[in-house]
């Protein structure tokens, strides 16, 4: 009987990403995905948030009382900064971002079987660990920025590692030939892509574009400041890029920005979705916010509550500032109250709800491309090119043309989520 692991996942696309190439570097076990009983487990870490570290080491105990004689191998951000933290937790292997694609030496070490066969020294993958419409396809790792708050460039380093183009264009063609539909191009930090191959984001997305089939591109986390004209006449001229961006924003305020060392001002971030929207009026973004950045005043705050508004987000995902070891902010002075923290994001989420549902009374009566990704007894469901989410009455399959009727939500109050139920 093979030896079975299961891999369980924290985090953002990236790690997604790496633990699905991972498994299929994994090929002489029996992998699967977040299983509380296995001969061996990976856990594939974070580091963005104590809270992502606190709720790794809950389950490295829970597992670890299930299952007291398997092992237990960390991967990823955490252990690459915190290594003598997880062995003294317990882990049998600490290993860090750039060791994943050695994962089949680390597991046939812990388990006591053959070594098998050297992949190559960059990850890469066959399915998804999405289901079989949308995969991941990471395509460059490292950031250039130096973020004052952020913790995951000293674990991933400053320094670009982009995939070639012809080994990203030799993937993207076997994901489209299995069957999937949109391909979500992820990394640290994509804007940065082709910077050590004299090469651009922009040239690559042309070099895909080549590619046939009835598929999608969706974009992962880029800066406004990547944002340049070659980038956007591409999407003002494709029809397969789809129409949706993760902007990162973090703060409203000028003043807040500087303190975080961001690359760009307000006024330049508005710029950036300005054009974008002069492209296509109905251009979707989602983004980031960190709240409770030291010094962060109440002006501060009002500013970011209103670029909100005037941005009109499809969806913002709300921080509260958690000071990391190692970085700048962390010894800043002026550090916020924790019961501020809490009533400010509170506030921000409120109006994150409402920037949500304007955003999309606007789209009633618009029509879509939905690509269905899964139907149950009643309704199909899926995503368009703008990110919006659809129920559609009846089973589909692949992509349909769908309008939307009316906003509907599963659950009251501040939690809900707001989907479009519309019809083909």
């Amino acid at each position: 009987m093979r030896k079975t692991v299961s891999i369980y996942t924290f985090g953002c696309k990236m790690n997604q990403y790496e633990s699905q190439a991972m498994a299929e570097r994994l090929e002489d076990y029996e992998v699967s995905f977040s299983k509380e009983h296995a001969d061996l487990f990976i856990l594939n870490s974070c580091t963005v948030t104590s809270e992502a570290e606190r709720k790794l080491r809950q389950l490295f105990r829970r597992l670890k009382g299930l299952n007291p004689n398997s092992k237990i191998i960390v991967a990823g951000c955490y252990s690459e900064l915190s290594p003598n933290q997880l062995r003294k937790l317990g882990a049998d292997e600490v290993i860090g971002v750039k060791e994943k694609t050695a994962i089949h030496r680390f597991v046939s070490k812990q388990l006591n079987r053959p070594d098998g066969v050297e992949k190559g020294s960059f990850l890469t993958v066959t399915s998804s660990i999405e289901g079989r419409t949308r995969a991941f396809l990471g395509i460059e790792d490292g950031c250039l920025n130096h973020c004052s708050y952020c913790r995951i460039r000293l674990a991933r380093g400053n320094e670009i590692i982009s995939k070639p183009v012809d080994l990203v264009k030799r993937e993207f063609s076997g994901l489209v030939e299995r069957g999937y539909r949109e391909v979500v191009l992820t990394g640290i930090n994509i804007g940065y892509y082709g910077f050590d191959l004299d090469t651009s984001l922009a040239e690559l997305l042309y070099e895909l574009e080549k590619i046939r089939g009835d598929w999608r591109i969706r974009l992962g986390s880029i800066d406004p400041d990547t944002m340049n004209e070659s980038f956007l006449e591409l999407i003002a001229n494709s029809s397969r890029l789809a129409r949706h961006l993760h902007l990162s924003l973090q703060s409203g305020s000028d003043a807040v920005l500087r303190s975080m060392r961001r690359n760009y001002t307000v006024s330049e971030y508005l710029r950036a979705v300005e054009r974008a929207r002069s492209i296509d009026s109905r251009f979707a973004f989602t983004t980031d916010l960190i709240t409770g950045f030291p010094e962060e005043s109440d002006d501060d705050h009002r500013r970011t509550l209103r670029i909100i508004e005037e941005v009109n987000f499809l969806k913002v995902h709300v921080f509260r500032f958690s000071k990391r070891p190692g970085t700048e902010a962390a010894e800043m002075t002026g550090q916020i109250d924790s019961g501020v923290k809490k009533s400010r994001s509170v506030e921000l989420m409120e109006e994150a709800v409402r920037s949500r549902e304007s955003y999309l009374e606007k789209q009633i009566g618009r029509m879509n491309r939905v690509l269905i990704e899964r139907s149950d007894s009643f309704c199909s469901h899926g995503f368009d090119e703008y990110y919006i989410p659809h129920r559609i009455a009846g089973k589909h399959e692949g992509f349909v043309d769908a309008k939307i009727i009316e906003l509907q939500s599963d659950e009251e109050g501040s939690d809900a989520e707001l989907y479009c139920r519309s019809v083909v």
